[in-house]
């Protein structure tokens, strides 16, 4: 009777805690119902609960009654045994309500949420950014950095349901990889993934991830960054936030290795004629090593060796940087092919550097209006320039077209034909030197000059005045004052204009006056032409400008940079506007593009950009050299491409910065499985199976508690019998 009470106090008091704490149970039922459960259906079986409490509510036990004379002894132990009875039953009946919870919440199947629940259920669009540049070629304990990154995005689509979409996107970014594969399509293009030399920021690859997995209208939309984090690529404090898409960045282990890169050439000149002394700076980059001594430099020219340089390169702390010069004479005319190279066995792509030059066989100068001594001197005497005078009234205008520097010479009035002939002849690239008359028809100038947005004459000063400024930066001095310095003896003048420039000019003045009026300004006309407007005429009764040695370097590098310059280099993945003489535009369709072995070829696109032909290169060519523009009305042009050096720093962005890089930037074990890992992503951590090992813990404690009295008694008797 005394156990039966026991048990009925327990119910009573179990229950009593139920009501009054129900709020706290409540709110444990609240939270766990954060958790995801495969099979919820399974949940009703927590009713099974009621089983082992009702079990021990009413006992069914009978007791038998023993007298005994002296019971004084007796109730002590009665009492004793009473209060390890109800402990024991008590802990037996929460082992039995745990033993049922966890085993209901086993095939419940419990999973945790991860990354703040961001996942829900439905379908999923997933994006996929493998880099394939130059930098994952790097040898892994697999192959390649690049295998290990396809290995990573394969098991990564396998994780996923065949029902999701995919986009596989790399450093190409082709139009046909912005567009939804199935799971199996997904792997086929894969396989498909070659390294490229276009390199990207990864902040514009999670842009058009962003931009592309808004368009799907996806209840998910997951994005992935497979990459080996190079440091030059890898800004990701630029990322722009988008709460709509879960990004994980995948850290492809790669190492530090050391680099030598050619960085870029510069010409010491924009134009070179035949005999001319070319000077070539070579720049160069080390990366990821100390100091080096005697880099080998070779200059190749038309596929022939033509000099041989070497370099030091200091250690930069990590990054070393050095410039070196080369030198050969122009002994042919036309194009030539020219690469710089250098020896690393690291990294290959970036030790050889193409670029091209242009050699004039000579430059026509003509000029209109009064015969001057002085220009014919400069230009007649010289094997290179052509020189032709006409005069004001007798003008070849058919001709003007072949020129390549036009000087219009002290006209006192420009005839309005002759306006329109020279406008003409600047827009398509053509130099022009305006020296004006004394008694110069300024209206007839300002129709030349105001449409070029040049200067304008302003008041014939006769005054004596002086130029105290010249502009040694400018790119028709280039080279000129070398070594010289800046205070050289500077023109001065007796009879000028004051040139007048108007709001909207864009020139430069390369020559400045005391009144702060330039004495040489140079406007830069659209289509590339240049047109050069002088304050004085060029004698020695307005100034000494014509006897000094200033005079010579000025006029003769007008002529010399006379004909448009192609740009020595580009890079491929930029885009190349490159522009061309208008007779291209008469058979745009016969022009070729072909490289200078002649194993490549290629019909180039040819647009009119602003009234002139321009050829654009955007994917194509892929390969570095150097490359010839053939048209069967125009001489040939050379055109030189090389991999961006993006790449050449081969230093990487470690674990530990990724990861603090925010919240939305989430990165596996660098040991883990994609394919585990994504799962937990897409359906969250299972919990199952600490479900049913609880299950048979509790298990365990319940035989334990049942036979906790068997055990007492044996440790006794094995005290005793020591």
């Amino acid at each position: 009777m005394l156990y039966t009470i026991s048990y009925k106090v327990i119910g009573h008091r179990l229950m009593t805690f139920l009501l009054c704490h129900r709020k706290f149970v409540f709110l444990h039922l609240d939270l766990s119902v954060t958790m995801f459960f495969a099979n919820p259906l399974f949940l009703i079986g927590m009713v099974a609960v009621a089983v082992p409490v009702l079990v021990h509510l009413f006992s069914f036990r009978r007791y038998r009654k023993v007298y005994f004379s002296n019971v004084e002894r007796i109730a002590e132990l009665r009492d004793e045994t009473q209060r390890q009875s109800r402990l024991r039953q008590l802990l037996l009946l929460a082992a039995r309500i745990l033993t049922i919870v966890f085993l209901v919440l086993a095939f419940a199947q419990p999973t945790l949420p991860l990354h703040n629940g961001k996942h829900h259920v439905g379908n999923t669009a997933v994006s996929i950014y493998v880099d394939n540049s130059f930098s994952m070629l790097l040898e892994s304990s697999e192959g390649s950095v690049l295998h290990d990154a396809l290995q990573k995005a394969r098991e990564t689509a396998a994780a996923y349901r065949p029902s999701d979409r995919f986009q596989l996107l790399t450093n190409d970014m082709g139009g046909s990889q912005f567009r939804w594969l199935s799971r199996d399509e997904f792997l086929l293009a894969l396989d498909e993934v070659e390294a490229s030399p276009r390199s990207r920021l990864l902040s514009d690859v999670f842009h058009r991830q962003t931009d592309f997995l808004a368009q799907s209208h996806a209840d998910n939309r997951h994005a992935y960054i497979i990459s080996d984090m190079q440091a030059s690529v890898c800004d990701i404090n630029s990322f722009s936030a988008d709460s709509s898409v879960l990004l994980t960045l995948v850290p492809v282990e790669s190492q530090d290795v050391s680099n030598v890169s050619i960085d870029s050439v510069v010409l010491n000149a924009p134009a070179y004629n035949r005999g001319s002394d070319i000077t070539i700076r070579v720049s160069l980059t080390h990366v990821g090593g100390g100091a080096l001594e005697k880099q080998p430099l070779r200059l190749y020219v038309n596929g022939q060796q033509r000099a041989m340089s070497t370099v030091d390169i200091p250690d930069g702390h990590g990054v070393g940087n050095a410039s070196a010069d080369i030198h050969f004479v122009a002994d042919q005319e036309g194009v030539m092919d020219c690469y710089v190279e250098t020896a690393d066995h690291a990294i290959t792509f970036d030790d050889r550097f193409y670029f091209s030059i242009n050699v004039v066989s000579s430059t026509e100068v003509v000029s209109i209006g009064a015969d001057n001594k002085s220009l014919r001197q400069l230009f007649g005497t010289d094997s290179t320039i052509r020189f032709r005078h006409m005069n004001g009234n007798a003008i070849d205008y058919a001709s003007l077209a072949d020129c390549d520097m036009l000087v219009l010479n002290e006209l006192e009035s420009v005839p309005s034909g002759l306006t329109q002939s020279l406008h003409t002849f600047v827009e398509r690239g053509g130099t022009l030197l305006v020296v004006p008359a004394e008694k110069a028809d300024a209206k007839s100038y300002e129709q030349l000059l105001a449409p070029m947005r040049a200067p304008l004459l302003g008041q014939w000063s006769e005054g004596d005045s002086r130029v105290v400024s010249l502009a040694h930066e400018a790119s028709l001095y280039r080279g000129v004052f070398d070594g010289l310095t800046a205070d050289n003896e500077l023109p001065s003048v007796k009879g000028f204009y004051r040139l007048t420039l108007l709001p909207t000019s864009v020139s430069e003045p390369l020559m400045t006056m005391v009144d702060g009026s330039p004495f040489l300004s140079h406007t830069t006309v659209n289509g590339g032409g240049h047109l050069y407007v002088m304050a004085s005429p060029l004698r020695s009764e307005y100034g000494n400008f014509v006897q000094q040695a200033l005079f010579v370097p000025t006029l003769f590098n007008m002529a010399l940079y006379s004909r448009p310059q192609p740009t020595p280099f580009y890079i491929i993945g930029n885009e190349v506007r490159l522009p061309l003489s208008n007779v291209y535009a008469t058979a745009p369709s016969e022009v070729r593009l072909r490289s200078s072995g002649g194993d490549y070829e290629m019909i180039p696109d040819i647009r009119m950009l602003g009234g002139h032909p321009v050829m654009l290169l955007y994917d194509q060519p892929s390969q570095p050299g150097n490359y010839r523009l053939l048209s069967p009305v125009a001489p040939e042009q050379g055109l030189s491409l090389n991999f961006s050096r993006l790449e050449s720093a081969m230093a990487f962005v470690p674990r530990s910065q990724l990861q603090s890089a925010g919240e939305t930037i989430l990165l596996p074990h660098g040991g883990s499985s994609m394919t585990s890992y994504v799962r937990q992503l897409s359906e969250g951590r299972p919990l199952w199976h600490w479900c049913v090992w609880l299950a048979l813990l509790m298990l365990a404690a319940e035989v334990v508690i049942l036979r906790w009295p068997d055990i007492q008694r044996r440790f006794a008797n094995l005290k005793e019998r020591r």
